[in-house]
């Protein structure tokens, strides 16, 4: 892969992670130049498969990404790793599903296989460096992308080799989840709900129609829902409307493109009924 493709890719990938930003915490937020992040971070593992082979790796700082925690689940105080840890594979999950869609990639399969905490060193080699501010956001988001990503690249049968971020010892996320106080008001509750699979509905539309009209019912009528071929779909979970978004064609098969998201809370609160 030549040095301008990759740093397209990452910089189509961090622009995709304002974007994500911005709509789960109901602000606008830009994406500018930054440097790597020092001290405490977050580091994901972003693989490719099909068109292209191999890894991005994505550096998030602790500060920023409690920002956005914060904002999406209105926890105070101080929040556990595990809670920071969904935060992060939520928005870089929306974030690489987005990315897929893009020419640059060219219907590559991308995943989030890795998410730990670490403390790092700046990254070697060919990098981009972000920030990700909002005026609701307590503190700027500094993301750095590298990775080892190529063109018909053969994935690696393990991470691909580079300068990663060094995990503090003794500090997993699980034994911080696990260190939390019964003060915090992060509800344990979802722990329990998180693994289990729930339906999932998109609603193109609805009307009321007459009894007469439902009892003529036949192979070719049509009903009239009222609405534009390109006004958004409704994503629904237990009958509540969880997210907004536009039909898209997803290797042949229809696909619904996430523009709009109601917040973490109301999503839970879905789950639930």
């Amino acid at each position: 892969m030549t040095a301008s493709l990759s740093q397209e890719i990452f910089a189509a990938l961090v622009e995709e992670l304002g974007n994500v930003v911005g709509t789960t915490i109901d602000s606008t937020a830009s994406v500018s130049a930054g440097v790597p992040a020092t001290g405490r971070q977050w580091v994901a593992e972003i693989r490719a498969e099909g068109e292209f082979g191999g890894s991005i790796n994505v550096v998030l700082d602790h500060e920023g990404a409690t920002a956005i925690t914060r904002l999406m689940t209105g926890i105070e105080g101080d929040i556990p790793d595990e809670a920071l840890l969904d935060t992060i594979r939520e928005v870089l999950a929306q974030a690489v599903s987005a990315l897929a869609l893009k020419p640059v990639v060219r219907g590559a399969k991308l995943s989030v296989v890795e998410v730990s905490p670490g403390e790092g060193r700046a990254p070697e080699g060919e990098w981009n460096a972000h920030a990700i501010t909002s005026d609701k956001m307590s503190a700027p988001l500094s993301v750095t992308t590298w990775g080892d990503i190529a063109v018909g690249q053969a994935l690696p049968s393990q991470p691909a080799p580079g300068p990663r971020a060094v995990p503090t010892p003794g500090k997993s996320a699980a034994a911080s989840a696990s260190a939390a106080t019964p003060e915090t008001k992060f509800d344990d509750r979802i722990d329990v709900i998180l693994d289990i699979d729930l339906p999932l509905v998109v609603r193109f539309g609805r009307t009321e129609l007459p009894l007469k009209t439902l009892t003529r019912l036949g192979p070719g009528s049509v009903i009239d829902l009222g609405r534009s071929p390109d006004d958004p779909v409704e994503v629904l979970v237990s009958n509540r409307v969880v997210a907004r978004g536009e039909v898209v064609i997803v290797g042949g098969s229809y696909g619904i493109r996430i523009l709009d998201v109601v917040s973490q809370r109301e999503r839970v609160r879905s789950m639930e009924a």
